[in-house]
């Protein structure tokens, strides 16, 4: 017993540093334009899903663009309708691990 409490204990505080490492790394999104993002993109998504879950989409496509894309190729995307194929398809990619289930 005392063993898998250390274990749980080991486990829960990776976590928490895992968490603590990804909310502290730096943001390659340009000022404001994230809260930007979430707020049209949660507009959008909620005419297919509720509000909650819509906005959930949202932050992970946020952060999955942050993951993926840099500071230079955000501010291209979301300044330029005439954003190249490459650039929007590598955006597109970033996002597409964030499901999200339609309500019916």
């Amino acid at each position: 017993m005392m063993r898998f409490t250390s274990t749980l204990a080991l486990a829960a505080s990776l976590t928490l540093l895992s968490v603590c490492a990804q909310a502290a790394a730096p943001s390659n999104w340009p000022a404001g334009a994230r809260d930007n993002f979430v707020k049209d993109c949660t507009s959008a998504a909620s005419q297919n899903v509720d509000v909650k879950t819509a906005k959930e989409h949202c932050e992970c496509g946020a952060n999955k663009i942050n993951a993926e894309l840099s500071t230079a190729e955000i501010k291209d995307l979301m300044t330029n309708q005439n954003a190249s194929p490459q650039l929007k398809n590598k955006a597109v990619a970033a996002i597409s691990s964030c499901k999200v289930v339609k309500k019916k």
